[in-house]
């Protein structure tokens, strides 16, 4: 059964949340897509429950779904802490809002995989729940059963291209796939990001993704820009001691940067 399309303008509204001019964001880099005006087809967008109802379970989709179900959503003896690999799945799955859809496309070329996932950025905050608690447990999963390890590659790029972009929306992207080598929080040897199929997911900023934007891999730079977003999106909503915590990450990112030579 193949899934319907649905043609979405690929447009950016081109506003910023820090008062920048219209045209930039940030660190002064426009959105990739600033200036694509074309139409790109998306994939239609179905809930766990159109998938469990009309596709076979042996389909890429029927994977995802029983990854979601067996993996994400249970407790795991290598997670190194108590509860499940992802404490959101159950309430999710009971109101029904984790979105699939998968790309056909073998092997896209970065800008266009940019502009699709975009398109997706664009339609998250249009999609239902728009607003409340159970908005929170929204998520779009994205998945390219017929990439290959160069596929998987355009992935990784794709999300750590737009990351910084999706976090000042105050959004999440993040890549799944089989190879993924990055370490769970709380046991470098557990691998929470593996999926049976390839994907890119879209969701909400929370206050733990604190853990996955002020990491010592990523440049000063990097680390402000991650750390002003979140304090911007979530700041009125945070704990003390998270909020405490991102302000100094922001503080010792930005006096590397003042002390490091131009």
């Amino acid at each position: 059964m193949k899934a319907a399309k649905a043609t979405i303008d690929i447009k950016t509204d081109g506003q910023c949340p820090h008062d920048h001019a219209s045209a930039t964001c940030l660190d002064s880099e426009r959105w990739p897509d600033a200036d694509v005006s074309s139409e790109i087809p998306l994939p239609r967008l179905m809930r766990v429950s159109e998938i469990e109802r009309d596709y076979d379970p042996a389909s890429p989709l029927g994977l995802v779904v029983a990854w979601i179900r067996g993996f994400l959503g249970r407790p795991h003896p290598e997670l190194g802490r108590p509860g499940l690999v992802c404490p959101f799945v159950p309430g999710a799955l009971k109101i029904d809002s984790i979105y699939l859809t998968e790309m056909e496309e073998p092997n896209p070329t970065f800008e266009r995989l940019s502009a699709i996932i975009t398109g997706y950025r664009n339609v998250f905050p249009e999609t239902e729940p728009k607003s409340g608690p159970e908005a929170m447990n929204k998520v779009f999963l994205v998945a390219f059963p017929g990439f290959g390890p160069e596929g998987t590659a355009v992935i990784e790029k794709v999300q750590s291209t737009l990351k910084k972009y999706f976090v000042d929306m105050g959004l999440l992207v993040g890549e799944f796939h089989s190879r993924n080598d990055n370490p769970g929080l709380h046991n470098i040897d557990f691998r929470p990001l593996r999926s049976p199929v390839p994907m890119l997911a879209i969701r909400h900023l929370v206050e733990s993704d604190l853990a996955f934007l002020n990491r010592d891999f990523y440049s000063p730079s990097l680390r402000a820009v991650y750390l002003r977003s979140y304090l911007f999106r979530l700041g009125g909503k945070l704990s003390q001691l998270k909020f405490n915590e991102a302000l100094d990450g922001l503080i010792s990112a930005e006096v590397v940067m003042a002390s490091s030579p131009d």
